[in-house]
């Protein structure tokens, strides 16, 4: 059976079903008045209609409303129908008043109950129309009086006819009854959901106050934490430098090493707690891109410069080819420089004696021009299972790995992240036992991906070339260093590498004493620390540039806190945060001493 047949049954009006057992109760009582009427013996004409009328016209009116495209609306066509018939029939009855008066009322009755006025309306129209079109050929004869067993006929007829439809009026009574009950339970259960889901949002809502809660406290558990071990990783990074430079300087080549391991460790201590910071920040959606255009090449060279220690550990060999058109891109250095210090660390670690090479070239395609990093090993490799779960946070490729290789999974899920800030990603292919390849794209032909990030990085003109000057060599063109620190020991890291840099160092221990001394010395550079006892730096910085005899002096902030951005926008010329990169700031103090920086 077709889809077209089957929707006309799919969609049949329940009035079609009851008319249809109505009409053939009612129809034959119809049918049969002529024969009580005619005292046994009608014409053929009227056995004919008798016949049409009982027996086929029901079927007739049921297969027409059945196959309409609207059966309600067919149905109301076959009550008019029904009435032109009843019409028809009382004039062919001469109008006996008892068969004329059931007929009408019941078909009246019923257009009333189905269609209301309107339809009682078309019906009784239809009824005056059937008697004109029977009435005319008979000549309208009127015998008003019928006999007994005509009207007792009449009587069990309407009886019948109006208890189907009272009937059915019960049974549509109860039906709306029990819709009614059924409403109200879904009502009840339609409110016992909606105080469900106010409940649920409720509890959501709280879960997401107390999650809130708990991730600012976690921040300041960080921040307060990331200031309790930069300190001493400030002097023991600091002190491990200066001492490892003193032995090397005075031969005794025995202590360079243990200095060297002290160094490292602290570092790598550092790296940790910058990692975890970072993954904070970028989850909290407050780290910031800091855009510079710079050359690649010359950054790989920096890298390379950096990683070869790491590479050569474990035996390995560094092989890196550098297109000679990759130029400059418009990136976040320090992320770019971040994520592929992470990539070739990663790579020396899980690889022995065996072959690191790093690729640079520029690539373009239908998206536009990208620098492509790949960066190549031939280590220990990882299986589909472990690169699916590898820029994880926290996550290593298994248990076995981290037990032996050590680290904390952050490094990569860090690197993945920067790339995506900066409009790139990594991507990596691997196979176990051979190695492994990552793939770093960054966009080299934009200017600003996230079109918020700016540039505020300072520029230097060049590397240093200049050799350090010898400790306590007094600066020949009265150079004057200004560090404001309560710290002892940077007090004291600092006078060693400004002395180098040919700088006379003044010293203040406060932010009050930093003041007095920045008017009385006019320094030709300041130091600052931001946490500090009495007014903090930034109180402290804010004076200095209100100052119009002040405001002029270059402000570095080097501090435990970590808040660049206020610190630039604040007008300092730089932000380093404890421990110090020593070489950057030692490149920062040259520049200003010879002028290159003003």
């Amino acid at each position: 059976m077709s889809t077209a047949g089957a929707i006309p049954t799919r969609q049949l009006h329940p009035l079609v079903t009851l008319d249809y057992r109505v009409r053939m109760v009612s129809m034959v009582v119809v049918g049969l008045i002529p024969l009580f009427h005619f005292g046994g013996r009608p014409p053929l004409p009227a056995l004919i209609g008798m016949a049409f009328t009982a027996l086929l016209w029901p079927q007739i009116a049921y297969l027409i409303a059945k196959n309409s495209r609207d059966t309600r609306r067919a149905e109301f066509r076959n009550l008019l129908i029904d009435s032109f018939f009843v019409g028809g029939w009382t004039a062919a009855l001469s109008f006996s008043l008892f068969p004329g008066a059931v007929m009408v009322a019941a078909l009246n009755s019923a257009n009333l109950s189905v269609g209301g006025l309107r339809q009682a309306a078309k019906g009784l129209a239809a009824i005056l129309l059937g008697m004109v079109v029977v009435g005319i050929p008979l000549g309208f004869e009127v015998q008003p009086a019928s006999s007994l067993p005509t009207a007792f006929f009449c009587i069990v007829g309407i009886l019948t006819v109006t208890t189907i439809f009272g009937y059915y009026g019960h049974l549509r009574t109860k039906q709306v009854r029990q819709a009614k009950n059924v409403l109200a339970e879904r009502n009840q259960q339609i409110e016992e959901q909606n105080r469900a889901i106010e409940q649920a949002r409720r509890t959501a809502l709280e879960a997401k106050e107390a999650a809130e809660t708990a991730n600012q406290s976690k921040s300041v558990f960080l921040a307060n934490m990331s200031h309790e071990l930069r300190t001493p990783l400030n002097a023991i990074i600091g002190y491990s430098e200066m001492l490892e430079e003193d032995a090397q300087a005075s031969g005794q080549k025995e202590f360079v090493s243990d200095l060297q391991k002290i160094r490292f460790s602290g570092k790598h201590l550092l790296g940790l707690i910058n990692d975890v910071l970072d993954l904070s920040k970028v989850e909290a959606g407050k780290m910031k891109l800091f855009l510079e255009t710079f050359d690649v090449a010359n950054l790989v060279e920096e890298v390379v410069a950096t990683a070869t220690p790491l590479v050569e550990k474990n035996g390995n060999r560094l092989e890196v080819r550098c297109a000679a058109d990759v130029g400059q891109i418009r990136e976040d250095v320090t992320k770019v420089r971040q994520v592929l210090l992470n990539l070739l660390s990663n790579a020396s670690k899980f690889t022995e004696k065996g072959t690191v090479s790093l690729e640079v070239a520029r690539e373009a395609d239908v998206t536009g021009s990208w620098v492509v990093f790949r960066l190549r090993d031939t280590g220990i490799g990882m299986t589909p299972e472990q690169t699916a779960k590898l820029f994880q946070a926290f996550t290593q490729a298994d248990g076995s790995t981290m037990r032996k290789y050590g680290g904390t999974g952050l490094g990569l899920a860090l690197s993945r992240k920067f790339c995506v800030m900066m409009g790139g990603d990594i991507n990596v292919e691997s196979t176990p036992g051979k190695g492994s390849t990552f793939t770093v794209r960054l966009p080299g032909d934009i200017e600003n991906y996230d079109g918020e990030a700016t540039s505020i990085r300072l520029r230097l003109p060049g590397r240093r070339r200049e050799e350090p000057r010898a400790a306590g060599v007094p600066s020949p063109d009265g150079k004057i260093l200004l560090v404001i620190d309560e710290d002892p020991a940077v007090r004291q890291l600092m006078e060693r590498l400004a002395s180098r840099e040919g700088y006379r160092l003044v010293a203040a221990a406060s932010g009050e004493e930093g003041l007095k001394l920045a008017r009385e010395k006019r320094p030709s550079l300041i130091t600052l620390e931001v946490v500090m006892p009495g007014i903090d730096g930034w109180t402290v910085l804010k004076a200095l540039k209100s100052d119009p005899q002040l405001s002029d002096i270059p402000v570095v902030m080097v501090s435990i806190s970590d808040d660049r951005d206020r610190g630039l926008a604040m007008g300092a010329a730089d932000y380093f945060v404890k421990p110090v990169d020593r070489d950057r700031l030692a490149e920062i103090l040259a520049a200003y001493r010879s002028g290159a920086l003003a």
